[in-house]
């Protein structure tokens, strides 16, 4: 099955003008791969061209171009997607789950060995008792409204059905909260509010977060693919601290050099304000979204443990990049 250009493996990524795509494109590049990648875009391609990879035009709905840029290729990674709190309902299905029915079928078309997919610890829902969350762990209903968790839910049962069908073998990796310098999702939005001084506390801070470093969650990506026995299987993959989110703020504040939160509120305050934040946006069809959402509460507030024994003992995953040292790359 695999094909090799000028003596190193070829591997097809989608996803790789995005943070986690780049990131894994640029890693695989470090590692003797020859990487393609698929993207709408013509231009601002400049950071995969200087490494060298060779950018397919391509888009996950479009079926045609998904087998052009799958074929020759022993492996995939599928990072591209729908990441947002905000949107319509349809948007996120369209990406998240037609989407990666379209690259799995391309796949199998195409003759791919392996495909290792990109899905997310939200699917097993943000709970608040602390549990200890595995592989085993049942997938959990999704909050109403919650479009993003539903279509990365639909997107990774059709992968993990995929496993063995067509000579396709299957892989699938969740991460936490991916994290670390270009994160456009998670930090971004924690800043904008310390800035303004409008960043509370959520019942003290006290949860346990889920937390991925992009470089810690490439790593396990990469493993996943070059460790044979991780075909058909499921691995978490986070930063292995117990972080809570009243240390991560405060991390964060102090590294942007502005002040701490002062006050701590009510989730439930919290959670009512953000709807009527919603509302508010919604009325006035806004496409951004809103500073504050109640997926945005409920990711803040989750109180869990999430067990990555599996990805250390399988894949030989062990993090290379703590929280203190990740947060001091933030703002270089």
């Amino acid at each position: 099955m695999t094909e090799e250009i000028s003596g190193r493996p070829a591997v097809l990524v989608t996803g790789a003008t995005g943070f986690v795509g780049g990131r894994l494109a640029a890693a695989l590049v470090s590692r003797g791969y020859r990487v393609r990648a698929l993207s709408r875009r013509t231009s601002g391609l400049d950071d995969l061209e200087r490494l060298g990879v060779e950018v397919v035009r391509g888009d996950l709905a479009d079926s045609a171009s998904l087998v052009r840029a799958a074929s020759g290729v022993p492996f995939v990674f599928h990072a591209a997607g729908r990441v947002s709190d905000w949107g319509p309902r349809e948007a996120f299905l369209l990406a998240n789950a037609k989407g990666t029915a379209n690259v799995v079928a391309a796949c199998q078309e195409a003759g791919v060995g392996l495909l290792v997919h990109l899905s997310s610890l939200t699917v097993l829902g943000l709970p608040r008792d602390g549990r200890v969350l595995s592989e085993s762990t049942p997938t959990a209903v999704p909050a109403s409204g919650d479009y993003y968790t539903e279509s990365k839910l639909a997107g990774e049962e059709i992968v993990r059905n995929a496993n063995g069908v067509r000579g396709l073998a299957t892989t699938v990796v969740r991460p936490g909260a991916i994290w670390g310098p270009g994160d456009p999702n998670v930090v971004p939005r924690i800043v904008r509010l310390l800035r303004r001084g409008a960043m509370p506390y959520i019942d003290g801070g006290r949860n346990l977060l889920g937390l991925s470093y992009v470089d810690n969650l490439v790593l396990g990506l990469v493993l996943a693919a070059e460790t044979a026995a991780a075909a058909g299987q499921l691995y978490h993959v986070t930063d292995g601290e117990e972080i809570t989110a009243h240390e991560a703020i405060d991390a964060i504040a102090d590294a942007l050099g502005v002040g701490r939160p002062r006050v701590s509120l009510p989730r439930w305050a919290v959670l009512g304000a953000a709807a009527f934040v919603e509302g508010a946006a919604w009325a006035l069809r806004l496409r951004r979204p809103p500073p504050l959402t109640r997926y945005g509460v409920r990711f803040v507030s989750c109180h869990a443990r999430y067990d990555t024994g599996k990805a250390r003992r399988e894949l030989g995953y062990e993090p290379a990049v703590g929280f203190r040292e990740g947060v001091g790359r933030l703002f270089r």
